[in-house]
């Protein structure tokens, strides 16, 4: 389908690489490059748009510019911090000669990562987008330059243990970010009072950011939605339009997604049988959970396992996914 196609189907673009037909993401990918590299090509300027799958975390050093998210603007100067989760509809203006990184990761990746923290507060972190400018000279401004240029170091070298690096990295890049945000915390509340009016996130965002967490502790048990509404003290239809109004996708679909990006991550990182899998992940019977997947995937589970383990052989045991941990394996731009 091409961008144009897309875009009349969508009311809200949906893009790989802005301007481009929509991919799915290695599980393990992740991708820096500066800020100038992208924005020179489109005048500065990214119109609003998702991805399915990909979030950001920016840097800015120099510069400045406009962040919209979920239809509210957010006003930044360098130096800045910016997270857009995966899915949430964004879009930049950036003042012409601004630099920095940013930073795309893909779900399976962050969710990989985040799963090993013992910190609750840690997992919710990269829930909201974020656009903090931050104090020259100060901890929190070093903390997160020293772990922007240390993954981008790492990205480029190639050493051995390149993707654990990395990881340790983003790691430290959220400890940061929520030691940032908890500095903030009594500011953020007396702003996010003002919802779309005023700087903070939106009523809408609030809600899928106290969704995410939830989703993430019961896919697997398959909870109807009215279940996820009664914990969040909405009416179903409430949450419905919210998801739907951030993320372009409905609540179901959004736990869909979430038992397809484990699934996906048991069936190329794991040598569990389809019956293991399945039931691991709620599914009493193996023919159900082969025809939930074979749905959404196009393939079944098996085609899609087999398709993995030929490009890793086929890539020579570097650079697949398998071996090379999905790090950027086609070598392409990171989507904005």
């Amino acid at each position: 389908m091409s961008a144009h196609s897309l875009q009349a189907s969508e009311p809200i673009p949906r893009y790989w690489l802005y301007g481009e037909p929509p991919a799915v993401p290695e599980l393990r990918f992740v991708h820096i490059e500066t800020i100038p590299e992208r924005m020179r090509l489109h005048n500065w300027e990214v119109r609003p748009h998702r991805h399915d799958g990909l979030s950001h975390a920016l840097l800015v050093n120099a510069g400045g510019g406009l962040l919209t998210a979920d239809g509210t603007e957010t006003a930044f100067r360098a130096p800045a911090f910016i997270l857009v989760p995966a899915q949430v509809v964004h879009g930049f203006r950036f003042d012409p000669g601004t630099d920095g990184h940013v930073l795309t990761m893909s779900e399976g990746f962050l969710a990989g990562l985040l799963a090993a923290a013992p910190e609750a507060d840690l997992r919710a972190a990269p829930a909201l987008p974020r656009a903090w400018d931050l104090e020259e000279d100060t901890g929190e401004a070093a903390a997160l330059a020293r772990g922007f240029a240390d993954i981008r170091a790492e990205f480029r070298a190639h050493h051995a243990g390149r993707a654990s690096a990395i990881a340790a990295h983003v790691t430290l890049m959220l400890v940061a970010a929520l030691r940032l945000g908890a500095a903030r915390s009594a500011a953020e509340r007396g702003v996010a009072e003002r919802g779309r009016d005023g700087q903070g996130p939106s009523p809408d965002l609030r809600l899928l950011a106290r969704l995410r967490p939830m989703v993430d502790e019961h896919f697997r048990d398959h909870w109807p939605m009215e279940r996820y509404a009664a914990a969040l003290g909405v009416t179903p239809g409430r949450l419905n339009a919210a998801c739907r109004r951030v993320t372009g996708l409905s609540t179901l679909q959004l736990v869909h997604a979430r038992l397809m990006l484990e699934a996906k991550r048991s069936l190329i990182y794991t040598g569990h049988g389809m019956a293991e899998i399945g039931y691991a992940l709620g599914f009493e019977d193996p023919a159900y959970f082969s025809r939930f997947f074979s749905r959404r995937e196009g393939r079944s589970p098996q085609a899609f396992r087999r398709s993995h383990v030929e490009d890793a052989m086929g890539a020579g045991g570097a650079g697949g996914s398998l071996d090379g941990n999905g790090l950027d394996r086609t070598g392409g731009s990171s989507p904005q």
